[in-house]
């Protein structure tokens, strides 16, 4: 089941993040952000943009997407940037997508225009994922990030949401 995500998620939202902060640099954060973090991050977030979680049959958290400002200027407005996370136990059976596709539904139906993931690259699955659900590479940046003693490459790719001409939809644009 995927629903909206609350702060009450912080824990199992925090646990499925971590190793990927930890153990990895597909985030290029250098602490994994604990609970509390987390709870203050989801109720920023949520005031403007979906975040989601993924339960399992027994009602565990196991995964989670969510959108976030793609840069503060305001001609931006319109873009969201999106992040898909799972459980590795959960890896390959298709959660991600599913997550990817409720957030770009839930994207679109509060008027965002385009949809941006930052990839650190090498990660083929994750670009596997996201050109089959419609995303198409709009850049790369070579040597970008410092993480675990080496240089990182993040991709850029989009995806076009559709959806009304955003001259005629009312956007509160002193929204943080």
């Amino acid at each position: 089941m995927i629903r909206p995500a609350t702060s009450i998620d912080a824990a199992p939202i925090a646990a499925i993040y971590a190793p990927f902060v930890d153990r990895g640099a597909v985030s290029f954060e250098s602490v994994a952000p604990d609970d509390s973090e987390m709870a203050r991050r989801i109720e920023r977030t949520i005031e403007t943009h979906p975040w989601l979680v993924a339960e399992d049959d027994r009602g565990d958290v196991v995964g989670y997407a969510y959108a976030t400002r793609f840069r503060n200027r305001t001609a931006y407005r319109f873009a969201a940037e999106t992040s898909v996370y799972v459980r590795a136990t959960e890896n390959r059976r298709g959660l991600g997508t599913e997550l990817s596709l409720a957030l770009l539904d839930a994207l679109r139906g509060a008027g965002f225009r385009i949809a941006v993931a930052v990839i650190t690259l090498p990660n083929d699955p994750s670009i596997r994922m996201h050109e089959r659900i419609g995303y198409r590479e709009a850049g790369r940046l070579p040597a970008i990030g410092w993480k675990f003693d080496r240089w990182h490459d993040i991709g850029y790719w989009s995806l076009d949401l559709g959806g009304e001409d955003p001259i005629h939809r009312p956007i509160d644009v002193a929204t943080p």
